[in-house]
């Protein structure tokens, strides 16, 4: 889904939750106000929450950490275990002793 649409779904769900939640103090409980700032703010959560659940499910799904990309090019030179300092050691070890 386009992020455009979702980013201004959620700024309309969120301006409606807020503005209903500022005003929600002001109302006598008894009245009728009270009841449709209530509803106008529980429309807004649902909004909001029906506005991420799309997004989530519209998103390419996260990669998993565990996957490597082979490598290729400059970075196939990476040594893979040590720094190459043992090697080094392990040859001047051998030409000590001839």
């Amino acid at each position: 889904m386009d992020p455009e649409l979702l980013r201004g779904g959620f700024r309309l769900g969120f301006l409606v939750a807020i503005l209903a939640l500022i005003t929600l103090p002001f109302q006598p409980p008894e009245s009728a106000e009270f009841v449709v700032t209530v509803l106008a703010l529980a429309m807004g959560v649902i909004f909001l929450g029906a506005v991420l659940v799309v997004g989530r499910l519209s998103s390419p799904p996260m990669p998993d950490p565990r996957d490597k990309a082979p490598a290729s090019g400059y970075n196939t030179k990476i040594p893979t275990g040590n720094d190459g300092r043992d090697s080094w050691k392990k040859s001047n070890e051998r030409s000590d002793t001839t």
